[in-house]
């Protein structure tokens, strides 16, 4: 930009020398240097303030070099250790538990965890699985030990907490339920910015109790390989740019007595960060065959419109911040309690569902 700037000058100057002569060319020259000097650093700044505006910013740091020097699950979960735990778990007596759930979260994330406990972490065994995050962690540790006790819902692993290592959370979860909680029908897992709606997340359960794994099927996805998204995943770790079905991670349900073999055929399966793409469909979908079955209720979004009965007919929406959690819950635990759990939204169910899964999703 500056070297522009010199050269529109030096033109400018001959043409000048040209025009005028030499002696009254140096006149007119001076108001100009003069304007250079005065008005040279102003100049500068904004061609630089300009060019770095315009340019790109560098690519997120995506923590992804671990998967270069090794993919091998089985590898990492023999060296993660376990921090913080539960010392009362609802798995500790023989009866056997229909649903667990694991909800995905991080050490900061507080405000999140409150909101589930105030709503419907109360309805389900919940409990929030973490690692660890940042340069402070020795803090972190004894903010996550105070939490723990105080609600006795916290697991904290030994591990980078990072959005590219959730992959690693998830098998997490599944070792630990296999270890802790064996008596389980199903594990749910899930996020800390999901709403669960225990009441239709039952009649889900109740619909589907030979399922082995069950959420909301996303068909004909194309991988992300530009550096700058959330979901960049480099062609080394999965060449294929095309997945054909597979699972949101948001929200899914594993048969208790599917975890082990989902689990021991992961170890076959080289890693990748989208934790949701390589269980369900690099996993259980490409190495077992197994069928993934779909179920619109278990949603990755959340409603344009904050109606009650389209939250109401949802066993989980995402996207969810705290506030919007705790609002939209006072709705659902008030439709929740009626009598015999009548169909409270007989008229969306019965006139707008259709028109709603098309337009409002």
């Amino acid at each position: 930009m500056f070297g522009l700037i010199i050269r529109i000058v030096t033109k400018k100057t001959l043409v000048i020398f040209r025009y005028f002569g030499r002696p009254k060319s140096f006149l007119v020259l001076l108001p100009i240097v003069w304007a250079l000097v005065a008005f040279g650093p102003a100049i500068w700044w904004l061609a630089v303030e300009t060019s770095r505006h315009l340019l790109l910013p560098s690519p997120p740091t995506q923590s992804l070099e671990h998967y270069r020097r090794n993919r091998s699950l089985h590898y990492y979960l023999d060296d993660i250790q376990t921090l913080i735990e539960p010392s009362l778990l609802p798995c500790t007596t023989p009866d056997e538990m229909v649903v667990l759930v694991l909800v995905a979260s991080a050490p900061l994330r507080f405000d999140h965890r409150q909101a589930i406990r105030k709503t419907w972490g109360a309805h389900l065994p919940t409990y929030f699985v973490l690692g660890l995050q940042g340069d402070n962690i020795d803090e972190q540790l004894v903010d996550n030990y105070v939490e723990g006790k105080q609600y006795s819902d916290l697991i904290v692993f030994d591990f980078h907490d990072h959005y590219q290592n959730l992959t690693l959370k998830t098998a997490l979860m599944m070792k630990w339920t296999l270890h802790r909680c064996p008596q389980a029908q199903f594990l749910f897992k899930t996020d800390d910015d999901v709403l669960v709606n225990p009441w239709t997340l039952r009649k889900v359960l109740n619909e589907n109790e030979d399922t082995l794994l069950l959420g909301y099927n996303k068909r004909d996805s194309y991988l992300h390989r530009d550096e700058y998204k959330k979901w960049y995943t480099p062609r080394w770790m999965l060449r294929e740019d095309y997945v054909s079905q597979y699972l949101s991670g948001t929200g899914y349900l594993i048969s208790g007595d599917f975890i082990s073999k989902l689990l021991k055929n992961a170890y076959e399966v080289p890693m990748v960060n989208l934790e949701d793409v390589y269980f369900t469909y690099l996993v259980a979908y490409r190495r077992l065959g197994l069928k993934l079955a779909h179920e619109r209720r278990l949603s990755p979004y959340k409603p344009w419109l904050k109606a009650s009965c389209l939250y109401w007919d949802l066993a989980s929406v995402h996207s969810m911040e705290p506030d919007e959690m705790v609002t939209a819950w006072i709705k659902i635990e008030q439709y929740g309690k009626l009598d015999n759990h009548s169909d409270v939204c007989w008229f969306y169910n019965t006139y707008l569902r259709d028109f709603s899964e098309l337009a409002l999703y």
